[in-house]
């Protein structure tokens, strides 16, 4: 069994992002214990409780990468399309689509034990 950190970033798909605001925290950062990253993924998706993230999203998931210093890009994560519903000015509920930038870290704790 291995720990893997979920950190979510929340944005608005771009059509969308100067009429509709969301916190880009909505979605906390999560330790979740699974034989593997697509066990931890569902997991994850279960967990999430504060935006809609459905089957179809998680199955159509693009990589998300990044580029580090020494000149290598690496998948890092996740980018998922999900939804949640967002108040008119009529006070009436419109749902909207969201991206979750889901960084994935596999957490491995350190041997303290000193070497003499």
């Amino acid at each position: 069994m291995k720990t893997y950190l979920f950190c979510t970033t929340a944005t608005m798909k771009e059509y969308n992002s100067r009429k509709w605001w969301i916190d880009s925290k909505i979605v906390r950062d999560m330790e979740i214990q699974a034989e593997n990253v697509l066990s931890a993924l569902n997991i994850w998706r279960a967990r999430v409780s504060s935006v809609d993230i459905s089957a179809n999203a998680i199955k159509n998931r693009d990589p998300m990468f990044c580029d580090f210093k020494d000149g290598s890009t690496r998948q890092v994560g996740y980018v998922i399309t999900a939804s949640t519903d967002f108040e008119t000015d009529n006070y009436k509920w419109s749902k909207q689509y969201i991206d979750l930038w889901v960084t994935i870290k596999e957490i491995a704790f350190c041997d303290f034990e000193e070497t003499a």
